[in-house]
Formats: C-alpha cells, sequence, structure tokens
C-alpha cells in the first residue's frame, strides 16, 4: 500500500534525524471528490435523507454521509521547486550557482536524502519528485546613521572644504576653486574570508524536501526486468564521497543493531494497521531494508560515494531465530557453560541502612551483552539481476 510507504519513509526520518520527509501520517477521511462506489453514494443519500426527515430513526445510524477512507496526510511546504528546474539552472547559468558555503550545505542534505531512499529503497526517485528550496542572498539594512539626525551647522562640510584647490595667483575677486580629482580605491574581496565576503549580504540557504515515497518497502530487489534506478545517482553530486559529519553523526546507529530492531517494530505497528497486513511479506521487506542498511554501513566506514553506493550488491539480512525447546529436551553444552558464566558475574553488594556495617545483601546480575549484527542477522547476497541496468 502506497500510503503505508509513505507513512513509513517518515518513520525512518524521524528515528534517524534526518529531516528530509516532511511530517507523514495516518489518518481517516471522507470527502465527496474520493472515490466511492456508487452503492456507497447511494447509501450515504439514503441516510442523509432519512435522518433529515426521521432524525429520532437516524440516530440508530453509525454514520450518517460517506464512509472514511484511510490514507496518508503530509504536511504541504511552500517556497519548493522541483529539483530538475534549480539543477539545470546551475548548470545553463553557473553565475547562478550557490557559493561554496551554500554548496557545502547542500551536500549535506543531500546526503541524508539518499540515505532516506537507500534504506527504503524507494524505486520512483527521479529528479523531479524531490524538491529543493533556495534562498538567494539578500542585502542586509545597516543603518549607521539615522537619516533625520539634525545636522550641526558650524561644522564645516568635510566633502566641500577638504579636496578643493585655491589659485593664490589670482586676483581677491577672481578665486578659482578646482576640484581634486582622488584616486579610487578597489578593495580585492578575493583575498578576504567567506565571512567578510558575506558581511552585508545573508547567505543563500538550501532546503530538500524528500517527498512522493509511496514506492519504497518492495519485498525483494529488482531482478527481472527493470532496475528502477535511483535519479540523483547519475548528478555530479552523486561522485563525491560522503562527508566525515555524516558518517560521524549516522555510522554509529547504524552499526547498533538495537536500533535497528527497534525501527523494525515501530514500522510494524504502522504497516499491521493495514487490513491486507501478511506477515511473511512485511519480514521479506524488513530483510530487504536491513540488507540496505548493512551496505550503507559499509559506505559510510570506507568513505564511499553515494554512486559507488548504488553499485554495491544487493543483500538479505534475515533476522536468526533461536528455535523453541521441546520438554525434557536437554540444554547443549553451550548454554550451561553461558548460564554458569552468568552466574559466576554476580554482584553481591551489603550495605546497612546506617552506613556502619554490612547490612542486607542483595545480587545483581548482569544481562547479556548487547548483540551484533553478525549474531542478530544472516546475509544473504542477491544473484540474480535486471535485465535493463543502468550502472
Amino acid at each position: 500500500q502506497g500510503y503505508l510507504s509513505e507513512a513509513g519513509a517518515s518513520i525512518v526520518d524521524r528515528k534517524l534525524g534526518l529531516e528530509v520527509v516532511p511530517t507523514t501520517g495516518i489518518i481517516k477521511l471522507a470527502a465527496p471528490t474520493f472515490n466511492y462506489s456508487r452503492i456507497d453514494r447511494a447509501k450515504a443519500r439514503t441516510k442523509e435523507r432519512i435522518y433529515t426527515r426521521y432524525p429520532d430513526l437516524g440516530r440508530r445510524f453509525k454514520t450518517v454521509g460517506l464512509p472514511d477512507k484511510v490514507g496518508s496526510f503530509q504536511l504541504f511546504v511552500t517556497g519548493y521547486q522541483d529539483a530538475v528546474h534549480w539543477i539545470r539552472t546551475w548548470e545553463q547559468f553557473p553565475e547562478q550557482a550557490p557559493p561554496p558555503v551554500t554548496q557545502s550545505q547542500f551536500q549535506l542534505q543531500f546526503e541524508r536524502m539518499v540515505i532516506l531512499d537507500y534504506i527504503i529503497r524507494n524505486t520512483d526517485r527521479g529528479n523531479d519528485n524531490w524538491l529543493i528550496k533556495y534562498d538567494q542572498a539578500d542585502v542586509v539594512e545597516n543603518v549607521e546613521q539615522s537619516a533625520d539626525a539634525p545636522m550641526d551647522p558650524q561644522q564645516p562640510d568635510k566633502e566641500s572644504s577638504e579636496g578643493n584647490l585655491i589659485d593664490i595667483e589670482a586676483g581677491p575677486d577672481e578665486v578659482i576653486v578646482q576640484p581634486v580629482q582622488q584616486p579610487q580605491q578597489v578593495e580585492s574581496n578575493s583575498n578576504q574570508p567567506p565571512e567578510l565576503e558575506w558581511a552585508d549580504v545573508t547567505v543563500p540557504h538550501i532546503t530538500i524536501a524528500a517527498i512522493d515515497n509511496g514506492l519504497a518497502f518492495p519485498f525483494k530487489h529488482p531482478d527481472e526486468w527493470r532496475a528502477y534506478p535511483f535519479g540523483w545517482a547519475f548528478l555530479p553530486i552523486a561522485r563525491q564521497s560522503f562527508s566525515q559529519e555524516t558518517i560521524d553523526r549516522f555510522l554509529p546507529l547504524l552499526d547498533d543493531a538495537n536500533f535497528v530492531a527497534e525501527l523494525g517494530e515501530e514500522l510494524r505497528e504502522v504497516f499491521k494497521s493495514d487490513k491486507g497486513f501478511d506477515k511473511k511479506m512485511f519480514e521479506r521487506q524488513l530483510s530487504v531494508m536491513r540488507g540496505q542498511i548493512f551496505n550503507l554501513r559499509e559506505a559510510l566506514r570506507t568513505k564511499k560515494s553515494p554512486y559507488q553506493l548504488v553499485l554495491m550488491p544487493a543483500q538479505y539480512m534475515v533476522e536468526v531465530k533461536q528455535k523453541k525447546r521441546k520438554r525434557g529436551e536437554k540444554k547443549s553444552r553451550r548454554e550451561q557453560a553461558e548460564e554458569t558464566t552468568w552466574s559466576d558475574q554476580e554482584v553481591v553488594v551489603g550495605v546497612s541502612s546506617s552506613g556502619e556495617g554490612p547490612g542486607p545483601s542483595s545480587s545483581v546480575t548482569p544481562g547479556p551483552s548487547t548483540r551484533t549484527w553478525n549474531e542478530t542477522y544472516k546475509q544473504k547476497i542477491e544473484t540474480r539481476m535486471p535485465f535493463f541496468r543502468y550502472w
């Protein structure tokens, strides 16, 4: 379902702190412009007439009017345009391209969208369905002295007195005043730092909005005809390696297997609200998502580029489930050794209420250590490739 994919993308965005997807939730709405069958519309008209003519009888109806429909509701963003508009503008008119400070900001925003699309495996991401908001530079009004302030009449005008020459050879009635041409001072801003260059204007600001996430979370990797490539993979910015800021922020989260498990449980709560929820199908969707996260971890660790990321082989990460022990079945030697190890690690703490001597003791048993990726998931590499490939 597309609305589940939209809501799931918002959950991934919020969980990782990407802040590129507008807030999206699942709601129920009814409107005459929605697609309803003739029977539903006839029922709604009949109930409304009965409720109008016979109010006592109409109160027994559970719903009056058209039935509610379940769907995703996404906040509307303003001031954004299609990414292809700005990309073409910057390619055709390089003088209108953002300054280096803004380009660095754009790269960070772009990398966050790459992380989102790759994790959810968005199969419909072109350069026309993600948005860019480009706030261009504007002059900062910095008035040091008010224009309405009165001037001192006794103070001579420096501009009129300075910079004039008087011919002393002329008579008293023939004083000739000649203005002096002062050389213009041209300052070069090429050697100034970026902070001084943008002292009188605002720095351009770029924000990305990743919309149209309805065709994501597939249950398998593309392996038939189409490859469903990412449109951003062909941009020049996709050839740049992931920045250190992105690596430091998201790699610790993706390395944590417990964090990935929590993300899967939050997605499960959303997807199982649908009437057609299939547990086995959802497990396959999670296997694809975890495989994408596994590749993304390796790409961030080795400082690859987004283009190199999409070239990595597709993988599945299947959760390893512990087998249920039958009644009367003996424990293995390994399990017995682990229990013995944990029993030896019990800590006895004894402190009296007055703090003068030993009091009643209490044993504290530490829990098991955090499970790693290798202990939690089993890796499977996709061997089939689509017929039409773009990279």
